[in-house]
């Protein structure tokens, strides 16, 4: 249940905070902000809220990397002297937040999983990083990856829904720590399936916005034609007001979109159609996950929206082959000059990577991205017929282990094709009870129809507030 202002109507400053304490695993930004707006409780008490679950939670989930506990207090007593200054007080202000550790975070270690960078220290902030401070938000610490977000070598990291389960990756720490209750937002990046899939199984809301509406500069790349960044929220309407501080043209980064920013807002918008997509690569799809998407479908057709079954372009399996020779291309180049000489500061799973990856000739990689740029036209030709797509956002729940982060089979297309996407819970197993989440898919440019579309669900379910039972 959200916190609201009667709540706190008869209430002296020490109640208050304790109220806050006992609800705050189904805080969100919204409500923390509205808390902070009116003073019912500071930056630092806030922060100091967040920073004593880590310390309860963390050696149970190991989602930190670096818990940068002296500096998130200082940072919110300066935020309490400064309030003053800033021209409107924004949505993030005193909003306590993690980062995935390839994000550079100035006077911080930023080391990406991965002994090849240990004890880096950036002398600067990624885009990212600086544009939530300039809005007021506290970045707590830096959460686990995979070593440097590929696909081998995952983390230490449990899943707060059940600790014997996979959290996902490459964003692990940062979906955790959102899960557990350690944090209000997560920064995390997908070059596959790194923000949806920690989201389907953590119980999160996550958009994976278009290729180039958010800077990447300053974030250490695994493949810099497919990397993504995005923020683990709980609910639709947090996502909206991290993405509207976070996206945006960046001269630092060429590949950002130059068209003035669009901010989102929430719509109820109800006259979309939507395509069901029925291919045969979603067969994979656990029975219990599958019947929670027919009920996710009925939901939004109850809401209003109109829904046809479509197909993905034939293209689909060669953009697949493509974009893992364009992974393995990129990310061999970006590390050639380290590995050649210090191979063994490298995880095996990675060495084998970049040894394919600087394999692969030039001819090969153009031809792969030009499989891609076809994929491309066809997916966005797609959209004149749909305004969005819906599929399970993996095949199964969070696999069983913590040796594999799991399949992001079901999102690596629509990363591969930078058209934006929106991850939302849907449901919860029956036995373990582990998170199952959807996946909607836009057209370019697009993510106000996802946001319509997940804020109208989100209004009529309430999946995305439930927690672990660690947190109850």
């Amino acid at each position: 249940m959200k916190l609201r202002e009667r709540q706190f109507r008869f209430l002296d400053r020490k109640e208050s905070l304790q109220l806050i304490k006992t609800s705050m695993f189904s805080l969100t930004i919204a409500d923390a902000h509205r808390l902070l707006r009116e003073k019912q409780i500071s930056p630092t008490e806030l922060v100091s809220l967040y920073l004593e679950q880590i310390e309860q939670a963390e050696p149970t989930i190991r989602a930190w990397v670096t818990i940068e506990k002296d500096r998130a207090i200082e940072r919110a007593k300066e935020l309490e002297h400064k309030v003053n200054q800033f021209k409107t007080f924004s949505q993030l202000y005193g909003i306590p937040y993690a980062a995935k550790d390839i994000i550079y975070t100035k006077g911080i270690n930023t080391e990406g999983g991965s002994k090849a960078l240990k004890g880096f220290t950036p002398d600067q902030d990624a885009t990212v990083v600086q544009k939530l401070s300039d809005a007021g938000a506290i970045l707590l610490g830096k959460t686990t990856t995979t070593e440097f977000a590929n696909w081998g070598g995952p983390p230490e990291t449990r899943n707060p829904w059940n600790l014997n389960h996979t959290p996902g990756g490459s964003s692990s720490g940062s979906a955790a720590a959102m899960a557990a209750g350690m944090t209000l937002m997560a920064l995390g990046t997908q070059t596959a399936g790194s923000l949806s899939r920690p989201a389907a199984y953590n119980g999160l809301t996550v958009l994976k916005a278009t290729y180039g509406r958010i800077s990447k500069a300053g974030v250490i790349p695994a493949s810099w034609s497919l990397d993504h960044i995005g923020a683990f929220t709980k609910t639709v309407e947090d996502t909206v007001l991290v993405y509207n501080e976070i996206s945006g043209p960046d001269q630092h980064d060429s590949s950002t979109w130059t068209l003035p920013k669009q901010d989102l807002c929430l719509r109820e918008k109800k006259d979309y159609k939507i395509g069901i997509v029925i291919d045969e690569y979603f067969k994979d799809t656990d029975g219990e996950l599958q019947k929670s998407i027919e009920d996710a479908i009925q939901v939004l057709q109850n809401i209003g929206f109109k829904t046809i079954s479509i197909h993905l372009p034939g293209s689909l399996e060669a953009a697949n082959a493509a974009q893992h020779i364009v992974m393995k291309s990129e990310t061999a180049h970006y590390h050639a000059d380290k590995y050649l000489k210090e191979p063994a500061l490298f995880g095996p799973y990675l060495q084998q990577f970049i040894k394919e990856g600087l394999q692969i000739k030039a001819n090969d990689y153009l031809k792969a991205q030009r499989i891609r740029s076809i994929f491309r036209e066809q997916m966005t030709e797609l959209f004149k017929d749909v305004d969005l797509l819906i599929t399970p956002a993996s095949p199964t729940p969070a696999p069983k282990g913590i040796s594999e982060t799991g399949s992001p089979a079901y999102n690596l297309p629509f990363t591969n094709a930078g058209v934006p996407t929106l991850t939302i819970p849907i449901g919860y197993t029956q036995i373990n009870h582990l998170p199952m989440a959807m996946q909607l898919v836009a057209g370019p440019m697009h993510e106000q129809k996802l946001i319509d579309a997940g804020f109208l669900f989100q209004k009529e379910t309430d999946w995305h507030m439930k927690t672990p039972e660690m947190l109850r």
